[in-house]
């Protein structure tokens, strides 16, 4: 299978650089429930896919930004600019867990 027309999916340290945070914020929010769990590969790896890292970015800054996240794939080897703007339309378009985000938010401010 081509890595191209497969979704992208993120290590802690790549979310960290994504966030502008360190691999130990990423943990230290996810242990207070600041931040949801991650899912885990089979290696039983923290993996994170496009949306879990628009559900970070939005916790985080209340806001989207596809530049880091386009700049970490383009480091993974997507290089196809075109393809990688379809990507990030496509899960944009099918986002989900905007509820997660809204109830952490509360909590942050409680």
């Amino acid at each position: 299978m081509n890595k191209h027309y497969q979704e992208p999916m993120f290590t802690r340290s790549e979310v960290a650089q994504i966030l502008n945070v360190t691999t130990l914020t990423i943990s230290n929010r996810e242990k207070s429930s600041k931040y949801p769990d991650p899912r885990r590969d089979m290696n039983n790896y923290r993996v994170y896919n496009l949306n879990d890292v628009f559900n970070l970015q939005l916790i985080t800054y209340d806001q989207i930004d596809p530049k880091p996240i386009i700049s970490i794939m383009y480091d993974k080897g997507f290089t196809d600019m075109k393809r990688l703007g379809q990507m990030i339309d496509s899960a944009l378009s099918k986002r989900t867990g905007a509820t997660w985000c809204l109830k952490a938010k509360t909590r942050q401010t409680d």
